[in-house]
């Protein structure tokens, strides 16, 4: 199935608080569609600036929810070429992955 990123972490940042400790995360990227040909998923449009958008949301959530060393953002996933979602530099964004979390830390004045 495909999804549309900038839609979906709208929504993720549109949901309502629960009522217990649940840490937000957050992704660059998804198509697992090469593992799972039939059944796979991935999200159109994403970018590294959609992407940064979504950690600064993320982020004004943590800091409203927590403090001090419960303020974890996770990120899915580190090195998960197979899947399309990574944040080391490669030939189409380069830095740019990385650089949509440092400018949303220092947009949020955390780095």
């Amino acid at each position: 199935m495909r999804y549309d990123y900038e839609a979906t972490s709208l929504d993720a940042v549109s949901r309502v608080s629960v009522g217990y400790k649940r840490y937000p995360s957050v992704f660059p990227s998804w198509d697992n569609t090469p593992r799972q040909p039939l059944r796979g998923d991935s999200f159109i449009n994403s970018s590294p600036e959609a992407f940064q958008v979504y950690v600064e949301e993320k982020l004004d959530e943590v800091t409203q929810m927590f403090v001090g060393d419960e303020r974890l953002l996770f990120v899915n996933a580190w090195n998960e070429w197979a899947e399309g979602t990574h944040l080391e530099p490669d030939q189409k964004y380069g830095h740019r992955w990385l650089e949509a979390i440092r400018n949303a830390l220092l947009a949020k004045s955390l780095a």
